[in-house]
């Protein structure tokens, strides 16, 4: 072995030990930021004169106590996924896209318009070109928000916020008009086609293809931001853009990229639940998806293998809360007290970051 290799070996183990040691206190303050959230809501829970104890026994059983359980919650925790992606494309490269679930909701409706609206096609090219679609529908969505701001320096938060209201009023004129079905109670679309349903694994549960799609999105998300030379310029973009200025990067030409791939994933979001759970398109179908998505995100501080487990807690969260109230008594709203205390404690932490960043040394 030669001195420069052994040097390399040496260079190379210090930045395992890094990675590791970074690893490792990341993971500690999951852990402590879910164990206070879940304190907070322990008190709410014995403050009601009910007992904790129970309460979250019952939380884990709905969420992970069975089989079908567990199917149930990693089925929830799909879109979850492609939405906390979404977040962690947008930024990733400086872009405050706040119109994930406008996005999701524009994403949604053209995967149902295409599932139902063409017939003839095999299964596997109908699917396919139902998320084709959704991604262009999503991504197209962000297009004026993130053109405003590269061209007038309109900030993105606002203009990406409306056209959240805009996606949710648009498509509920859409189902309660033009493309009102009369087998619904629920203003919604036609059924889509059987040939357009993702295929599901389990009888009796909503687990479909869906969720190893989105798990394949998550490595590809990972190659691409930090393996690509293309991901390296937008998380550069997105670390310090007046930097990337002086350096010679497309700094608006990246901000325009990261909302396109940003609205594409929160399109497939979408898409994922109606061609795998609801079979068409209903109104207020997501429970504030694209909100958990930048929840999730921000928990992840990027870090698009970080989303998996994210997602998965808070769609343990969601499907465990039913079983919680019909076992105790203990009201659903409860795991809204959880999730608003960590995100609280999350943009806390983001805050006291930017501080630090800010201040002079």
């Amino acid at each position: 072995m030669t001195a420069r290799t052994e040097a390399e070996v040496v260079t190379d183990t210090s930045r395992l030990r890094a990675m590791l040691s970074s690893a490792g206190l990341q993971l500690l303050n999951y852990a402590l930021i879910l164990l206070l959230a879940l304190g907070v809501g322990a008190l709410a829970i014995a403050a009601s004169g009910k007992d904790p104890v129970a309460a979250y026994q019952a939380l884990l059983r709905g969420a992970f106590g069975s089989v079908r359980a567990l199917a149930n919650t990693l089925d929830r925790s799909t879109v979850m996924i492609l939405a906390g992606l979404a977040a962690v494309l947008a930024f990733s490269t400086s872009v405050r896209n706040l119109g994930i679930e406008g996005q999701l909701y524009m994403g949604a409706f053209i995967a149902a318009w295409v599932g139902f609206g063409i017939d003839g096609l095999p299964s596997l090219l109908h699917i396919v070109l139902a998320f084709v679609a959704s991604a262009i529908a999503g991504a197209a969505w962000g297009l004026v928000p993130i053109l405003l701001r590269t061209r007038w320096d309109v900030d993105e938060i606002v203009t990406s916020l409306m056209f959240n209201y805009i996606a949710t009023f648009f498509t509920a004129y859409l189902v309660a008009f033009p493309f009102k079905s009369d087998t619904t109670i629920l203003p919604g679309t036609d059924p889509i086609n059987a040939t357009a349903k993702l295929p599901r694994f389990i009888r009796g549960s909503p687990l479909s293809v869906g969720f190893p799609m989105a798990l394949v999105l998550v490595v590809v998300v990972y190659w691409f931001l930090f393996r690509t030379k293309q991901g390296y310029e937008l998380r550069m973009v997105g670390m310090n853009p007046r930097f990337a200025a002086y350096a010679g990067l497309p700094v608006k030409r990246s901000a325009l990229l990261g909302m396109l791939l940003s609205g594409a994933m929160a399109g497939v979001g979408g898409a994922s639940l109606i061609l795998g759970f609801f079979g068409r398109f209903i109104t207020q179908f997501s429970l504030g998806y694209g909100w958990d998505g930048i929840v999730i995100s921000l928990l992840a501080k990027n870090n698009p293998i970080a989303v998996i487990p994210a997602a998965i807690f808070y769609a343990g969260l969601a499907n465990g809360s039913l079983e919680m109230q019909s076992a105790t008594q203990v009201p659903t709203m409860l795991v809204s007290t959880v999730k608003g205390v960590i995100m609280f404690i999350v943009t806390a932490q983001v805050f006291l970051r930017h501080l630090a960043r800010r201040s002079p040394r």
